[in-house]
């Protein structure tokens, strides 16, 4: 069986010599069903809101931003595991790592989490109802937005 998740990198030194390291499939595995999750929560939630605008009802913008929260600690924690993945796979005895950095997909990952994090809570306060104005008004009482 092959796997093709794997860093090579060179010796330092005199040697020319390639090393193969691979990750844990296991964390692989884990991590990409963790996003698949979380792409299906953005895409639910990405129809409550299109049906939420189109036929006026509003009811389905707290759902919406709920599916949109969970993409994004689906996308927190499917980084974490990869990062786990390759930590322990750095901190091997077989290999001497001098340096190491992410790369640019991890920022982006990171910046989606966030991105859906926020906009996810964002989307909820906006859906809450209105609070009363008075202290003698109770919600019930309010006067409809629409």
């Amino acid at each position: 069986e092959h796997n093709c998740s794997y860093f090579k990198h060179f010796t330092p030194g005199q040697s020319s010599e390639i090393f193969e390291v691979t990750t844990q499939k296991e964390y692989s595995i884990s991590a990409a069903a963790i996003a698949i999750f979380s792409v299906g929560f953005a895409i639910i939630g990405t129809i409550c809101v299109l049906l939420s605008f189109r036929k006026k009802r509003d009811y389905l913008l707290k759902p919406a931003s709920m599916f949109y929260t969970f993409a994004g600690l689906c996308i927190i924690i499917s980084v974490e595991v990869m990062r786990q993945s390759v930590k322990r796979m750095i901190d091997s005895e077989e290999t001497v790592w001098i340096e190491y950095s992410y790369s640019w997909s991890f920022a982006c990952a990171c910046a989606s989490f966030v991105l859906l994090f926020i906009c996810g809570i964002a989307l909820l306060l906006i859906a809450l109802p209105r609070f009363p104005q008075n202290p003698w008004e109770t919600c019930m009482d309010a006067e409809p937005e629409h």
